[in-house]
This record gives C-alpha cells, sequence and structure tokens, in this order.
C-alpha cells in the first residue's frame, strides 16, 4: 500500500508538470505563431508552383513562336512557288489556296495560343508578386509573435524546470516496476493511476466486479479493463 501511496504522490507533481507543459503548448501566442508559420510554408510552396508554372508556360512559348516561324516559312514558301510557278487550272489554283488557308489558320491559331499564354502568364507574374508579399509580412508578423512568445514561455518554462524537479525527487521513493508500468500506461492514457471511489474506477467511472475489488483491497496490482488505468485503494 504505501508502494501506492507514493506513486500517487509522484503522479500528483508528475501532473502538475504535464499541466503547466499543456498550457505552454496551448498558449494563445504559440497558436498564433505555428499558423503563421505554416503560412509562410504554405506561401513559400505556392510560389515555387507559380515559378514552375510560369517557366513551363515560357517554354510552351517558345515552342509556338519556332512553330509559327515555321508556318510563315511554309507560307513564304507557297508565295514564292505561285510567282515562279503559277497555276495552270482552276484545279492547282484552288489547292494552292487551301494550302495558303491551312497555313494562315495554323497561324492564327498558334498566335492566338501565345496571346492566351502571355495573358496566363501575366496573371501568374502577378499573383506571384501577391504571394511574395504575404509571404515577407507574415514573416514579419512570424518573427515579433516568436519574440513575444519567447519572452512569455520563459516564465512558464522555468516554472515547468521547477515542477519537473519536484516530481523527480520523489521517483526513488516509487516502486521501479510500478514506475514503469506507470509510464507504460502513461503513453496510452493520462493520468494513469486512478482511486477506487464507491467500488468504481474513478478514472472511467466503469463499476467494478466484487473480485476485483477484493483484489484492490488486499493491495494487489489491477489495471480496469475499461480504460487501463492502474486503480489502488
Amino acid at each position: 500500500m504505501e508502494n501506492f501511496e507514493a506513486l500517487w504522490a509522484y503522479q500528483t507533481e508528475d501532473m502538475k508538470a504535464d499541466a503547466i507543459a499543456n498550457a505552454i503548448r496551448r498558449s494563445p501566442v504559440r497558436q498564433k505563431l505555428e499558423k503563421t508559420r505554416d503560412l509562410i510554408l504554405d506561401r513559400q510552396k505556392q510560389y515555387k508552383q507559380i515559378e514552375v508554372e510560369i517557366t513551363a508556360m515560357s517554354d510552351r512559348k517558345d515552342i509556338i513562336a519556332e512553330a509559327v516561324e515555321h508556318s510563315e516559312a511554309q507560307l513564304q514558301t507557297l508565295k514564292t512557288r505561285f510567282e515562279t510557278n503559277p497555276p495552270q487550272s482552276a484545279e492547282e489554283v484552288k489547292a494552292l489556296m487551301a494550302e495558303v488557308s491551312r497555313c494562315r489558320d495554323t497561324i492564327r491559331q498558334y498566335e492566338a495560343e501565345i496571346a492566351r499564354i502571355v495573358k496566363e502568364a501575366t496573371a501568374h507574374e502577378k499573383l506571384q508578386k501577391v504571394v511574395r508579399m504575404e509571404a515577407a509580412n507574415a514573416k514579419k508578423a512570424f518573427d515579433q509573435l516568436k519574440a513575444e512568445y519567447e519572452e512569455e514561455s520563459q516564465s512558464k518554462k522555468a516554472e515547468l524546470d521547477e515542477q519537473r524537479a519536484r516530481a523527480k525527487a520523489l521517483v526513488d521513493s516509487v516502486d521501479p516496476a510500478l514506475l514503469e508500468e506507470y509510464n507504460t500506461i502513461k503513453k496510452r492514457i493520462s493520468p494513469p493511476v486512478a482511486r477506487l471511489t464507491y467500488g468504481q474506477c474513478s478514472g472511467c467511472n466503469t463499476s467494478l466486479p466484487s473480485a476485483v475489488l477484493s483484489k484492490i483491497k488486499n493491495g494487489s496490482l489491477v489495471e480496469c479493463e475499461t480504460c487501463g488505468r492502474m486503480i489502488i485503494q
């Protein structure tokens, strides 16, 4: 029973330390800091993605420009052919004009695509500037929040260190086997130890069978079948 009481005393101080640590993690300033950090990372990712898309547009524009030059060369070839070797029949004239029409249609389509790419690239560049500005503003806010959080957490950290020291001072009074079990259970649920209260586990308020109650009253180590906590009297 004394071993259990020592464990309970240790848990009391350990839980106080955990409460302080949780308060530090739940700090509104820290939450804003983490949210701002995530915003910066998101904007950096977005900026790089836009950069990749602009590069792809530029490459596509160069390819189409080369295709336009090729089509214009074909059109010039048809013109030269018409001048040096005029068609001799209506069918030949019709066929030549059809080739000319196809070349001109192709050039118009390419030019329209280039115009579309230029428009999209311009919009992307404007968006990239906005994203860069948002990232810069977020970085300024992050630096301010970081300084504020460090100042805020400094006193809390001192308080946490003191409370951890109080808990650590009780470790030697706890049976090593119980402490190991305590730490194992704590990974799943906290607090890991519960009192027996009116025949129930005070951790989950589950009523316990009489056989289990007898084991607890006899000083045996019992874990709640519902929540997994160690139950002591």
